[in-house]
């Protein structure tokens, strides 16, 4: 096993990278279930209000928006396409850090950091779509006659 300096061994890799994996999948799904069921409805359409969401269009912005974060978390654990999966979930945090910077600039002020902590969100994201294999090299290890799935594809065994 390598110096804390080092790099880490495959498992610890592996372990890591699954950690990162889950607490994203719970992030997701915990920040939809609460959006649709357990924070005050009427706050959340107050919030929305302030973004310029139309009356109208607040229930479907209240209940898409959690639903989609429901799926970007079950989405996590699915094994085909993540890198896909990170880049939504990059894409859906800068544009609602962008509508909140906009709309509701109070919350960069707000103790707990809420809006704060999307960097830190986002390096891990970095950190699981850089590690996630692409489709093709995907490909590539399972059509390689006594290629184990766990080695890296040839193109990266050089670097």
């Amino acid at each position: 096993m390598p110096a804390a300096s080092g790099t880490p061994d495959d498992g610890r890799w592996r372990t890591v990278l699954a950690i990162l994996r889950t607490s994203m999948a719970v992030m997701w799904i915990v920040t939809g279930v609460v959006s649709i069921w357990f924070y005050p409805v009427q706050d959340s359409f107050d919030l929305l209000a302030r973004t310029g969401v139309p009356p109208i269009l607040q229930p479907l912005a209240l209940y898409g928006a959690g639903a989609l974060d429901i799926l970007l978390g079950v989405l996590c654990f699915v094994p085909y396409r993540r890198r896909l999966v990170w880049l939504a979930q990059i894409a859906l945090i800068l544009f609602y850090t962008v509508v909140i910077t906009l709309r509701l600039p109070e919350f960069w002020m707000h103790p707990y950091g809420p809006i704060l902590k999307n960097l830190p969100i986002l390096a891990a994201l970095l950190v699981l779509y850089v590690a996630e294999p692409r489709l093709r090299d995907f490909r590539l290890r399972r059509s390689s006659p006594g290629h184990a799935a766990s080695s890296p594809p040839a193109s990266q065994e050089t670097r």
